[in-house]
């Protein structure tokens, strides 16, 4: 006869948000690390019916304990719960331990502590008594110790011994006072490097960081470029998965990636793409401080699936009621390890309940409209096995540094220009915008002025477009004689920096009346394109490629020649309007390309008026 389980908890009230508050909890691993917990080993294994577990290990009280992790369980902002199944621990056959966050005003929130005790014989309640009382008594410790200190900025407790060498964290200091980028930032990180915990620094992503200090984010992005270039940090490439979107076994180098990646966890293999299922993140250089990636709660906790809104467990044939409330936008429900889906619109008018099938093929329901406010989904695991049912953002996050956006800058190319995919690989990229530039007239310029005057008149136009390109965040992949080809992550930066040339380019030919003038012609087209290495250098293929350098080609001098994706980007009109600028629509076959593109040509006011 089974033993009848027990519940222990615990409630404080702490004097911040709901959401506050569930930014601290999230973070399980830093919380058991805070309150003493163990750190933990975990490894996969497959069961003989094929099913993927995750194993656990560690030494508690000096003993040796192994279990079963299964997958965590929350709803976002309201509750999460994990249970371990032990395996070599005699006195307890499992616990679930968890916390559970309610309003208690409009700036405080109640958080309860609890651990459900099953034991597995009498020594079970004793034993089990102990062990949950010390994991609530830790976790409500700790959540009073943030109750004290409503208005920090960190209310995780600095690393208790950092194993740093102050010599060389001096020297590599000292190296970076004169490099080009913010000397605040640098001290934050150095900060950061020799006072926070292991797990803080032997994982670190610049985007997450500078939405934490408030900086920045491209200007965090250049410091960390550098701080690798001079030896504080280590880049690494983390492989995202398309379904879990958890990172797999990071490689240190861009040609150490391959075509195809596998998710053992939702058992699919994926074609890569260089901007989302490639990251880049960064860890301290073990020669400046040795730091554990130690883990202290399971890699499925929801501080790492910021994505997801929605985890629940299904026993086989069981029915639950979920009560969920999403904000505007998409997402999709999904079960672990099969690919189809149901996609979610959540808006106002949506609907305040809903009935999910969850079969052997995936979600019944192929699309729902849900309502902004809480909402009620009955969901029914229909098959004869345990189902994980996932409620995501379709969005992936932006707190990703991904490859296709960290190539677009110029540091990347100039600091590290050995990084680039293996010969014959091509990654496929969504979203580039890609710039060409050329001299109107320049074979004439040469027959007139000399081969000597001329190629010192185009390599100070080289000065020109080199610095406006990278001034607004774009990166040169090449020259091409006269003509420049240049990346960037945003149509708006590429936008910005075509007006910032013909600028520049104005203010130098005024410069230098006795030289004759240059005119440049600029095009810019955004879209998808191929990520391949080219003679060692990371370059771009592609239709958008070839559009771009037609639509230069399609430039009459003095103007910029943008295609319609470029013009109807978010933002580059708002640019636009900053300038006095004429925008002539036209529509034009590109050579080479089926399509008929609607182009638009920028150009000065005042040059309309003179070409009238």
């Amino acid at each position: 006869m089974a033993l009848k389980p027990f519940r222990l908890k615990q409630s404080t009230i702490v004097p911040l948000g709901l959401a506050e508050v569930w930014e601290i909890a999230a973070q399980t691993s830093k919380v058991n690390h805070a309150v003493g917990l163990p750190p933990l080993v975990y490894s996969e294994r497959t069961r003989s019916d094929g099913v993927r577990e995750v194993v656990g290990n560690a030494r508690q009280y000096g003993l040796p304990v192994q279990w079963v992790e299964h997958p965590f369980e929350w709803i976002y902002q309201k509750e999460l719960r994990v249970e371990r199944v032990f395996e070599h621990f005699p006195p307890l056959d499992r616990l679930i331990g968890g916390t559970i966050l309610v309003p208690h005003t409009s700036i405080s929130t109640e958080v309860e502590t609890f651990v459900d005790v099953f034991p597995k014989n009498l020594l079970g309640y004793p034993v089990g008594w102990f062990v949950a009382n010390q994991m609530i008594t830790g976790q409500a410790a700790f959540f009073r110790s943030v109750a004290q200190k409503p208005n920090a900025t960190n209310y995780f407790p600095p690393a208790r011994k950092v194993r740093a060498n102050r010599n060389v964290l001096q020297e590599l200091r000292n190296r970076m006072r004169d490099l080009p980028c913010d000397q605040q930032l640098i001290d934050r990180l150095f900060e950061l490097i020799q006072t926070q915990r292991d797990e803080d620094v032997a994982t670190m992503r610049p985007f997450v960081l500078a939405d934490a200090w408030g900086a920045e984010r491209i200007s965090l992005l250049r410091v960390f470029l550098y701080a690798t270039w001079t030896g504080l940090l280590d880049m690494n490439w983390d492989v995202l998965c398309p379904n879990c979107r958890v990172a797999r076994e990071p490689s240190p180098h861009l040609r150490d990636l391959t075509a195809t990646a596998h998710c053992e966890v939702c058992n699919i293999r994926y074609d890569l793409n260089f901007d989302e299922y490639v990251e880049l993140r960064f860890s301290v250089n073990p020669k400046v401080r040795s730091a554990s990636n130690a883990t202290f709660c399971a890699l499925g906790s929801p501080a790492l699936n910021e994505h997801i809104v929605a985890q629940a467990r299904l026993k086989p044939n069981e029915q639950r009621e979920l009560m969920v409330q999403l904000g505007p936008g998409g997402y999709r429900l999904r079960m672990l390890g099969i690919e189809q889906r149901c996609t979610i619109q959540a808006q106002a008018a949506g609907a305040t309940n809903a009935i999910i099938n969850l079969t052997a093929t995936g979600p019944d329901q192929a699309a729902l409209t849900l309502a902004l406010e809480p909402t009620t989904l009955n969901v029914h695991n229909t098959t004869d096995r345990e189902q994980l049912l996932i409620i995501e953002h379709d969005a992936w996050g932006v707190g990703r540094v991904s490859a296709s956006l960290v190539s677009t800058l110029p540091e990347f190319r100039s600091l590290f220009s050995s990084e680039v995919l293996a010969p014959g690989l091509g990654l496929a990229i969504k979203n580039l915008t890609i710039l060409f530039s050329d001299i109107k007239n320049s074979t004439p310029m040469y027959e007139q002025h000399g081969d000597s005057s001329a190629y010192a008149m185009v390599r100070d136009h080289f000065d020109v477009l080199f610095k406006a390109i990278e001034q607004h965040n774009g990166s040169i992949v090449k020259t091409i004689g006269d003509a420049v080809m240049a990346v960037f992550a945003s149509p708006n930066d590429g936008v910005a920096a075509a007006l910032a040339i013909h600028h520049n380019m104005q203010q130098a030919n005024q410069a230098r009346p006795e030289r004759p003038p240059i005119v440049i012609k600029i095009g810019l087209h955004t879209g998808t394109c191929i990520a391949v290495n080219a003679n060692e250098v990371l370059d771009y293929f592609g239709t958008t490629v070839n559009a771009a350098a037609r639509a230069q080609g399609l430039s009459v001098g003095d103007d910029v020649v943008l295609t319609s994706d470029v013009m109807e980007s978010a933002g580059v009109r708002a640019i636009l309007s900053q300038h006095n600028l004429l925008s002539e629509p036209f529509t034009h076959n590109l050579k080479g390309i089926s399509q008929v593109f609607t182009l638009y040509r920028l150009m000065p006011m005042a040059q309309r008026e003179h070409r009238a």
